[in-house]
């Protein structure tokens, strides 16, 4: 196969719109494996929150397959995690601390854990759609002051106008250099290391498993997906994708609610 290593975001482009994996994409991945290809989930979510998925997507109880995390932050391999690259600590703490004072509802994740302030229908919604309980800290920028870890990202919640507004505001904002800002979906807002990324994480494990660019494919659906659709030797886009990333893509596919992915999975595992 020319294609013999894809990145895939998760949520609105693998996934269906109540996050299940449609019969046909389940067995796309599976004849696309069998193949000799190694599919990789890439997506924002926590880790613990994506290897809940992981039977689903590959029809595996535990799946021995790489994974992607936090905006490219973090990759993972069963329990090893093969790379990290955590937020700028006191940068961190300062931005939690600016958007608390701005009454934006904020969370943070370290690892395996997930903080927030106070449980708020937002934030409620959040753990549902992931999947992930949360430890309801208090002041947040306090409480990562006095913890002892690192953080792999900030997300912050509010309606699609104010996180466009967000967005446009902090992207041309100098005052945070080590950070990358990006949305995942139209009410989030998500601060990772610069020195993350989707892209990034794509080049580091190609690299990792000797696989050329060119032998590379990606799906998403939103900004966070841009530049790994640039990064990848074929950038798709599925239909329902935000316009951006269609500019961004190669090629666009049928939508996740018409299996995009598994069509394109269905011709590289043929060809």
């Amino acid at each position: 196969m020319k294609y013999r290593l894809v990145f895939s975001d998760f949520d609105d482009t693998l996934s269906l719109p109540d996050g299940s994996i449609s019969e046909r994409t389940k067995r796309a991945v599976s004849a696309y494996r069998a193949a000799g290809g190694i599919f990789v989930v890439c997506t924002g979510r926590s880790y613990p929150s994506i290897k809940k998925l992981l039977p689903k997507i590959y029809g595996e109880e535990k799946p021995n397959v790489p994974v992607i995390c936090f905006q490219g932050g973090l990759t993972a391999d069963g329990d090893n995690v093969l790379h990290r690259v955590p937020m700028n600590r006191a940068d961190a703490i300062r931005l939690a601390r600016e958007l608390e004072d701005r009454k934006i509802i904020c969370q943070t994740y370290s690892g395996e854990r997930m903080f927030c302030s106070t449980m708020t229908d937002e934030a409620r919604l959040y753990s549902a759609i992931t999947n992930c309980e949360y430890d309801v800290v208090g002041d947040l920028a306090e409480f990562m002051t006095a913890y002892d870890g690192d953080f792999d990202k900030i997300l912050a919640i509010d309606t699609p106008e104010r996180i466009r507004e967000l967005y446009d505001e902090f992207t041309a904002r100098s005052d945070y250099p080590d950070f990358k800002f990006v949305f995942s979906r139209p009410t989030y807002l998500e601060a990772i290391p610069k020195k993350s990324g989707k892209d990034s994480a794509l080049r580091r494990l190609a690299d990792l498993l000797g696989v050329p660019i060119e032998n590379t494919a990606a799906f998403g659906d939103s900004n966070n997906d841009v530049d790994m659709l640039k990064a990848a030797g074929l950038g798709i886009a599925v239909a329902n994708a935000r316009e951006e990333c269609k500019r961004a893509a190669d090629t666009v596919t049928a939508a996740n609610v018409d299996d995009g992915v598994a069509i394109m999975l269905e011709k590289f595992t043929t060809e």
